[in-house]
């Protein structure tokens, strides 16, 4: 099972990789932060007292009351302002939480998690109910030592369900020797009230041993020489020592260990609605974004539009002037078009042309109409004449419109600078 924790991680571990920073802290452990975020107070159970760490006021508690949820409940509530809605964070005693040591390395504190909870049952053996768990697996410094922490999840729903009934959200719960751990270095913390003491080591934020004894254990001589034993072993480093709740004063949460809080069910619901919420408006938001990003090519289109419908408008205006000349001018050729258009046929440079060509022959007759002309005349060698009046530049289309008689031709052909038939499509195309 370990195996496939491990597989899973590596999987995860590729998979947030990918992922941006920003996506990745909106998705991941959002609840659990945020209900810390919005902490306004901090209750510290010690012996037969109740103290509001945010104002130092405190409230006492009969022997009923310490282990009644309910009594402890409205004492709590008898240390905040009337009326007033808080979240608070409760720190309870060493006793109200059982310690596991584990031994997986280089799994994250999900997949830790996982595999602590499918080991329940060998690990806790005597505990038939429900838990929760809490560990700090500080994977990435290659730590293969945890010590898990667990409470039984029946007790974090009723202490939730009864400050609820008191006006206080319990947003989260707490071992209260865990908020005299310091965050980074290694340390050796020994927490005592009148029926526990606890031991415990911490090495950058990871406890790595956990030691709790109840005071009338010690009164046998086995449990004590254990004790002594283990006491024997750290004599000689700095232990920090804490006998009562002042010491507990100076402490911020700011700068605890936060992965060793329990999180009740019913606020980490309460939050996953709140983020649902707030998720589904920056879905909604993000939508309009791109909404809004998807319509600038065509609001750039428009303007580019509107700006090329100016830049027309004001090149209309500006040749108004030649365009109403222009008008004229078209005006004009359309009234005179067909007179100053009409085909000039060079009717004496064709005779001096022909002329030249059929020297020393003469015609005996030429007629002339819409560019074509026909000639007739004698000669003895009409072939000779077609030919040189096909080379010449000045006619076209030449041939025999009869055949020759006696030396007699008829030839027609026609002006090649002369176009009849544009001239009409152009200006009398109905004709």
């Amino acid at each position: 099972m370990a195996v496939l924790a491990v597989n899973f991680d590596r999987w995860r571990n590729g998979l947030r990789e990918r992922v941006p920073p920003a996506v990745l802290a909106l998705f991941e452990g959002g609840s659990r932060h945020e209900l810390l975020k919005q902490l306004d107070c901090v209750f510290l159970i010690f012996n037969d007292r109740v103290t509001n760490l945010a104002n130092g006021a405190t409230a006492q508690l009969d022997n009923s009351g310490i282990g009644s949820t309910t009594e402890l409940a409205r004492a709590c509530a008898s240390l905040v302002e009337n009326g007033t809605e808080v979240s608070a964070l409760l720190l309870l005693p060493s006793i109200e939480f059982a310690a596991t040591s584990v031994t997986l390395p280089n799994l994250s504190r999900e997949a830790l998690i996982s595999v602590l909870r499918l080991q329940t049952d060998s690990l806790l053996p005597g505990i038939n109910e429900k838990l929760t768990v809490a560990v700090n697996a500080a994977s990435n410094s290659g730590r293969s030592q945890h010590v898990a922490l667990w409470m039984t999840t029946s007790r974090l729903d009723e202490l939730h369900a009864e400050f609820a009934k008191c006006g206080i959200s319990l947003s989260a719960i707490m071992p209260r020797a865990v908020l005299l751990l310091p965050a980074t270095g290694t340390a050796i913390v020994r927490e005592s009230d009148a029926s526990t003491i606890t031991r415990i080591t911490i090495d950058n934020g990871c406890i790595s041993e956990w030691l709790q004894v109840n005071k009338i254990d010690l009164q046998h001589e086995l449990f004590l020489r254990q004790w002594q034993q283990a006491e024997e072993r750290v004599k000689d480093e700095t232990v920090i020592q804490s006998e009562s709740d002042s010491d507990f004063h100076q402490s911020g949460f700011d700068n605890a260990v936060k992965e060793y809080c329990f999180f009740p069910r019913a606020a980490l619901n309460a939050e996953l609605k709140v983020e649902k919420g707030k998720r589904l408006v920056m879905a909604g938001f993000a939508a309009l974004i791109l909404v809004f990003l998807g319509t600038i090519p065509f609001l750039l289109q428009s303007l580019e539009f509107r700006s090329l419908t100016a830049n027309l408008e004001a090149t209309k205006e500006f040749s108004a002037g030649p365009r109403e000349d222009r008008a004229t001018v078209q005006d004009f050729e359309n009234t005179w078009g067909p007179v100053s258009d009409f085909p000039e046929q060079r009717v004496q440079e064709a005779l001096f042309t022909l002329q030249n060509i059929l020297s020393p022959d003469r015609l005996s007759s030429f007629e002339i109409s819409n560019g074509l002309i026909s000639i007739e005349g004698e000669s003895v060698e009409p072939q000779a004449i077609l030919q040189r009046l096909e080379q010449d530049p000045m006619f076209t289309e030449v041939a025999f419109s009869r055949a020759t008689s006696n030396s007699r031709y008829y030839i027609d052909l026609r002006l090649s600078a002369v176009n009849f038939e544009g001239y009409m499509v152009r200006y009398f195309p109905d004709n």
